[in-house]
């Protein structure tokens, strides 16, 4: 009798520690999270037509999609610092924002990871199955950045919204509105420790004095 039921202790430890070895082994580190979001992002660059380009040096060569209803796969997606990508509907009017100046935006986003898993042609504006975000509030003064054109990665964890939401306004004007990849890196402060990559619409505004 007491053998058997040693025989038994040994088995249900052999049992509980095989299950524990195998949930140490599907433990997700960050370096899988880094890597979900790379693939995540380029499943969406590859998708139904949609590519990329390197930005012309040339800001009047830039294309434009001129609709913001619809991602477009007849203008790029182009590559910006710190894999973040950029395709742009409207440059803006012109007016060329500088360093320090306070900018207010407005932005619908969807989560690319779980975009992933399921993809879909994005409407980011269907009230239904579309984005996210402050795009229909009535007030956004809380949404706003000094800008800035030191687009340190380390540093972008300190800003609310990253640094990443600021590098179209390098090649682009007031009023521009694009449509942006934002790595977790440079993406909002929560986006950071989860290592999620974020769709973006968004439009820009200067402060008025």
């Amino acid at each position: 009798m007491k053998t058997k039921i040693f025989n038994r202790v040994i088995i249900l430890l052999i049992s509980l520690i095989t299950i524990s070895l195998t949930a140490c082994d599907k433990t997700v580190t960050y370096a899988d999270l880094l890597d979900q979001e790379r693939k995540s992002i380029s499943k969406f660059l590859k998708y139904g037509g949609i590519y990329t380009e390197e930005l012309p040096a040339d800001t009047s060569k830039i294309k434009v999609s001129g609709t913001r209803n619809a991602i477009s796969t007849k203008v790029p997606f182009y590559e910006l610092e710190n894999d973040v990508y950029m395709q742009v509907i409207d440059k803006g009017n012109g007016r060329i924002i500088n360093e320090g100046e306070r900018v207010y935006f407005r932005f619908l986003r969807v989560n690319l990871n779980t975009w992933a898993t399921a993809p879909y042609d994005i409407k980011m504006f269907d009230l239904n199955n579309g984005g996210v975000g402050n795009f229909y509030y009535p007030d956004i003064n809380e949404y706003c950045f000094d800008y800035v054109k030191d687009y340190n990665v380390p540093m972008s964890q300190y800003y609310d919204f990253g640094l990443g939401i600021e590098y179209p306004l390098a090649h682009l004007y007031d009023r521009a509105k694009v449509y942006l990849i934002l790595p977790s890196k440079v993406g909002f402060s929560e986006s950071v420790s989860s290592v999620v990559p974020y769709l973006y619409y968004i439009e820009y505004t200067i402060a008025k004095n």
